[in-house]
């Protein structure tokens, strides 16, 4: 049983998953991704209103993002993880008349002129494995060596965002690395089932440059750890809104009962959100982000709760194993708990 395709988004994200249902494993199936992912892509909207608030822009982003959520949550992670860090690239306050902020107008320039898709690497979940990415100076930039186990849109990515540690210990770069070249090597897709529609795999750097202008060196740690953080709040509201347009679509679909509970929750929910995007439109310095991260992160855990109980009332009815990856998505619900005080450290 599926549910019902009664738009036209609905019928391009049907289209999609019909092509992706006979793709095999491997090569081949990267290819038929590649090819789906790219009729679908021209007729999506995939990228954010320039130069408003950050609300408006966080609004015009999740609105595509929720419409695939709701047929298929894997996919609509996916495009999240261009849509964010586009976000946030765009909006992250940054000096007047600063190389930074001039090296940001290019970068947004370019990535709107040319159609490019985006992808970003680096999270919680890598910390288990080592971090073994390092970036070290060379006479055309920095030159980037090492792994990211989990990068999604892995299959169609133009460029990666992530941060790398300088060899030597004077900091920290932030990049934005171009992903088709010879020194980049993409691994097998890290998921199995529909969760490989996440399109999700490692990336390898070996002697990888990033040019002069593709990159920032961030020496202040105070600065890295708020640039981090406002990143991750971008993440949090995404991951709301993609969960719960999935959780309505499979309420409505197999008629799962709202509880007063639940329906409390999402009054809540909501109210955290509206209040989320105003600390956004107000955001200007490093004073403003714990306000801001304790919100967000308050509204991935309860979502995060609500698709728990979804799932338990599922059982195993398709697409409910989908539901159980927010656990540990950044920031995992127990790292969330351990700051409340509600695990013990």
């Amino acid at each position: 049983m599926h549910p019902e395709v009664d738009t036209s988004e609905d019928r391009r994200v049907a289209e999609f998953l019909a092509r992706m249902s006979g793709a095999a494993d491997g090569p081949a199936a990267r290819d038929v991704y590649r090819a789906a992912f790219d009729r679908l892509r021209s007729r999506l909207d995939l990228y954010p209103v320039p130069g408003d608030r950050a609300s408006v822009v966080f609004e015009s982003a999740a609105r595509t993002a929720r419409i695939l959520s709701a047929d298929c949550l894997p996919l609509g992670l996916a495009v999240a993880m261009h849509l964010y860090p586009f976000c946030v690239l765009q909006c992250i306050p940054l000096p007047l008349l600063s190389l930074a902020r001039f090296q940001r107008a290019m970068l947004v320039r370019t990535i709107r002129n040319r159609s490019l898709i985006l992808a970003n690497a680096g999270s919680d979940r890598t910390r288990g494995a080592g971090h073994t990415v390092v970036a070290r100076y060379d006479a055309d930039g920095v030159r980037i060596d090492g792994t990211f186990e989990y990068m999604s849109l892995a299959t169609v990515a133009d460029v990666v965002f992530f941060k790398a540690p300088l060899a030597d210990g004077g900091g920290v770069v932030l990049c934005a690395a171009d992903l088709r070249a010879s020194t980049v090597r993409i691994g097998g897709w890290q998921f199995s089932g529909s969760m490989r529609l996440s399109d999700t795999s490692s990336v390898t750097f070996a002697a990888h440059r990033v040019p002069r202008g593709r990159y920032v060196l961030v020496e202040d740690g105070e600065v890295l750890r708020c640039t981090s953080d406002y990143q991750r709040c971008w993440f949090h509201l995404f991951l709301a809104d993609l969960y719960l347009a999935r959780l309505e679509r499979l309420r409505r679909l197999w008629q799962l009962r709202c509880s007063p509970e639940q329906i409390v929750s999402l009054n809540e929910l909501a109210q955290l959100r509206q209040y989320a995007l105003r600390l956004l439109d107000d955001f200007s310095s490093s004073s403003d982000i714990e306000r801001l991260k304790q919100t967000t992160s308050a509204m991935k855990l309860r979502v995060s709760l609500m698709a728990q109980s979804a799932m338990a009332a599922l059982g195993d009815r398709a697409d409910a194993s989908e539901l159980r990856f927010i656990k540990s998505q950044p920031t995992a619900d127990d790292i969330i708990l351990r700051s409340i005080g509600a695990l013990a450290v």
